[in-house]
């Protein structure tokens, strides 16, 4: 397995962390964000230099390729190699190269600096880039994900919560779910693991 998708399951499980531990006040959505963003720029570029790997990230010695060029350096490897893929990553990169722009608003513009990110925000970002990553690494990046710490189980919670924003009935389903999960419970096997 690509050790460099190993290392990049393990950054993404962190962001996702971030968020899930920020989220009840709103303290970490935009770094959850930010993150997100950044992840979404790194897994493009694993996937070219997966598909490819003679791609650089260089324009000329010493200048890299800004975000929208690595995105379309990806759209136009997906038309040559999955073209059947090839609507569905661009859907993905319109609402990914918004949220780029959104994401340099915070950092260029000191006017923008109170300006909030909504839960959704973070969780539509985050549901986005773990399709799209699938979509483009296919296998790779599933045996990956499911073999960083939590990051499968993660994954199953923010498409939850995806659901439950045009179904509000889910996120009762789902906290009645976890109220009755058992919690530090003894385990008497010697293999495994305890679940909490």
């Amino acid at each position: 397995m690509n050790q460099g998708l190993i290392y990049f399951m393990d950054e993404l499980c962190a962001g996702i962390e971030i968020y899930f531990t920020g989220r009840t006040g709103g303290q970490y959505l935009k770094t959850a964000f930010i993150l997100c963003d950044d992840y979404t720029e790194l897994a493009s570029k694993l996937y070219l230099l997966t598909a490819n790997p003679t791609w650089s990230d260089q324009n000329a010695p010493g200048r890299f390729k800004n975000y929208h060029d690595v995105m379309d350096d990806v759209k136009d490897l997906v038309k040559s190699t999955m073209a059947a893929q090839l609507r569905t990553i661009e859907l993905f990169q319109i609402s990914m190269k918004r949220r780029r722009g959104r994401r340099n608003d915070f950092f260029h513009s000191t006017s923008l600096l109170d300006l909030n990110v909504t839960q959704r925000n973070c969780v539509e970002a985050f549901c986005d880039l773990l399709e799209y990553g699938e979509i483009l690494l296919g296998s790779d990046w599933r045996a990956a994900l499911e073999n960083a710490r939590n990051l499968g189980t993660y994954e199953i919670l923010l498409h939850l919560e995806r659901r439950a924003f045009s179904d509000p009935s889910i996120t009762p389903q789902v906290n009645k779910i976890l109220q009755e999960w058992p919690r530090n419970t003894s385990n008497t096997s010697r293999k495994g693991v305890h679940l909490a």
